[in-house]
């Protein structure tokens, strides 16, 4: 059984100890970033920009209906997705190896550290809200794009 006030006091202790406290990061204050994976709209909520020492970056993706992104992996982190609107097809595995997989509204997608993946739309706007794990920033992701923009 869950006791209140001393549960009250584990986290008024857990507050004191670390460097931040519970913090909300409202969408309408964070601009889109067009240049990491274009031709994605990518919102970065939570990083070490926006909390320290977060130890995971997550953000929401906005892509139009026919988007293509490059191959691309991350040596450093797994990732994980949930799809909030629209629906496209992820491409993951090596080149010889592609696999396609619907992805839909409603749908998790995990992808481990080094798989190579990319996604492309199949006709509607997507969104999807992204994580990756331990680590705080973009460049501590370790991403590796291997093709060049699609245009």
């Amino acid at each position: 059984m869950l006791n209140y006030a001393h549960s009250q006091i584990w986290f008024t202790d857990i507050a004191r100890e670390g460097s931040e406290v519970a913090k909300v990061i409202h969408l309408k204050n964070i601009m889109a970033n067009t240049t990491y994976e274009p031709p994605c709209g990518i919102f970065f909520g939570i990083s070490s920009e926006t909390v320290e020492d977060a130890k995971i970056v997550m953000g929401l993706t906005r892509s139009g209906p026919d988007m293509r992104n490059q191959r691309h992996y991350h040596n450093n982190c797994n990732v994980g997705q949930f799809k909030i609107a629209g629906s496209d097809k992820l491409m993951c595995g090596a080149f010889h190896e592609t696999e396609e997989k619907d992805f839909l509204p409603g749908d998790f997608h995990f992808i481990p550290k080094g798989e190579l993946h990319s996604a492309k739309g199949t006709g509607e706007s997507n969104e999807l809200i992204f994580i990756y794990a331990g680590v705080g920033s973009l460049k501590e992701t370790g991403t590796v794009f291997l093709e060049p923009l699609h245009q």
